[in-house]
């Protein structure tokens, strides 16, 4: 089967609210009712049609779909992260304590609430159907191919949030040691005021803004602090597998890492090249590739396909299905990463 990622249409809105409906409510980020769902369609036709020179508040919501044009999975790109106030999550730092008189030296582990990620491009909301995971890199990596298509757009450097360890209930020992403290709600609820925009004023005015002496939280918060919900191992080593590390941030609702990376260390950008596509006229078996299409993003369709790469030439060979899949002509630009 031939999978195809592209830009969400109004025509996604049902299949995108039946993704919602069996989406774990603390793992994944898309939005769960008609009205959000059609707001993130709404952005995404919108930021397509802007012209851009330098990112902004553009939200780009894409869609997985099969051969039959079944929608199969959702993710998001957003081009600057907090781009209406600033995005916050939690720094792992490290305060040297030294007491010369007792000999005594101490490096304590804290936690940071800081900006530092404000303006880098996001990656969220990754969704695929369970019969459809082998899709999952596609999806994820179309999101890195649109800012391929069109750097301008996009930041120099890329950052995911990903689900930290909650208990069967919801909660998560993260936020009752530290959040629920200070918002007096649970941490679905403080999840949804924000709306996971972490731009918003109630972080600035609630949130402690000194830092956290890890050693002092409770071990069942100390314990996820980095630690990954089971269901966001496969979206991480997608990410692990594009470049992205975690190391230096964490999510300040459940704990979870924070992936970033240079676009420089990016397999997707790095290795994207532009040429322009050609049938094969014989069988051959070629390399796998990550093909997407150039000129109008709004016609952005992005697959993985066999294909013979020629660089003298500056072209690639591709079978007649993908050319259709990708619905275009012998001659017109592609561009190619390596699968």
């Amino acid at each position: 089967m031939m999978w195809i990622a592209r830009p969400a249409t109004e025509d996604d809105v049902s299949g995108l609210i039946a993704l919602a409906e069996v989406a774990s409510p603390h793992v994944h980020t898309l939005p769960r009712t008609r009205p959000g769902v059609e707001d993130a369609i709404a952005r995404t036709r919108e930021a397509l049609a802007r012209p851009v020179d330098t990112p902004a508040d553009e939200h780009y919501q894409l869609v997985l779909e099969d051969t039959d044009g079944a929608i199969a999975g959702t993710a998001a790109i957003a081009a600057t992260a907090g781009s209406a106030g600033a995005y916050f999550s939690y720094r792992n730092d490290v305060i040297h304590h030294v007491s010369r008189d007792l000999r005594i030296a101490n490096n304590v582990h804290v936690l940071t609430l800081n900006s530092d990620l404000t303006a880098h491009s996001q990656l969220s909301g990754l969704q695929v159907t369970p019969g459809c995971a082998a899709a999952g890199p596609l999806l994820s990596r179309s999101r890195l191919m649109l800012a391929a298509a069109d750097r301008r757009r996009f930041a120099d450097s890329f950052f995911a949030c990903l689900a930290g360890q909650t208990h069967p209930d919801h909660t998560s020992p993260f936020w009752d040691a530290i959040g629920r403290k200070f918002f007096n709600m649970d941490y679905l609820s403080a999840e949804r005021a924000v709306r996971g925009a972490r731009n918003g004023t109630l972080i600035v005015e609630l949130m402690p803004h000194y830092p956290i002496y890890v050693p002092l939280l409770p071990d069942a918060a100390c314990e996820v602090i980095g630690q990954l919900h089971p269901e966001a191992v496969a979206a991480f080593d997608i990410l692990a597998a594009e470049g992205f590390e975690a190391d230096r941030y964490v999510d300040i609702f459940d704990g979870g890492p924070v992936l970033e990376a240079h676009a420089s260390r990016l397999k997707t950008l790095s290795t994207a090249r532009n040429l322009t596509a050609e049938a094969a006229t014989e069988s051959r078996p070629g390399e796998t590739c990550l093909i997407a299409t150039t000129g109008a993003l709004s016609q952005f369709r992005c697959t993985i396909s066999p294909g013979t790469v020629e660089l003298d030439r500056g072209r690639i060979l591709l079978p007649a299905e993908t050319l259709d899949a990708l619905r275009i002509c012998a001659g017109d630009a592609v561009i190619v990463a390596a699968a």
